[in-house]
């Protein structure tokens, strides 16, 4: 079972990578004049910074702005907006101590990129009768 999903999580990787460069990075780096239709097999990413944010918009990824409405562009397309809210059925003890969360221990730190997705990438190493 750990080998079947250590190959499953190699090859989605392999995969995610193919796609940016093939399919994303040629349209970040010469971005079209009119958006992409959106690529429903990626998952999408949620962003704070408006100008990247338009550049994926733009490349055809699912995107969303996450911001408050006073610092909105008026030349942005709002198709939908949506007040962020936490499900009242998940279990937060585990997160935090009287009250206060409790931050996960950070597994890299340094600029982002491939270095960053490399040493974040942890293979099993636990046995079997675990």
């Amino acid at each position: 079972v750990a080998f079947v999903m250590q190959l499953q999580h190699t090859l989605l990787d392999i995969h995610a990578l193919l796609d940016y460069v093939e399919i994303l990075y040629p349209l970040l780096a010469s971005p079209p004049s009119k958006p992409m239709h959106a690529n429903p097999t990626w998952m999408g990413c949620f962003m704070r910074n408006t100008k990247v944010c338009e550049s994926l918009y733009f490349a055809g990824v699912p995107v969303w702005l996450v911001c408050d409405e006073e610092f909105i562009p008026l030349t942005m397309n709002i198709i939908h907006p949506v007040w962020l809210m936490f499900p009242d059925n998940i279990v937060r003890a585990m997160y935090s101590e009287s009250g206060m969360s409790k931050p996960f221990l950070s597994i890299f730190w340094g600029p982002g990129g491939l270095l960053r997705h490399y040493h974040m990438h942890q293979c099993y190493e636990g046995t079997l009768t675990e």
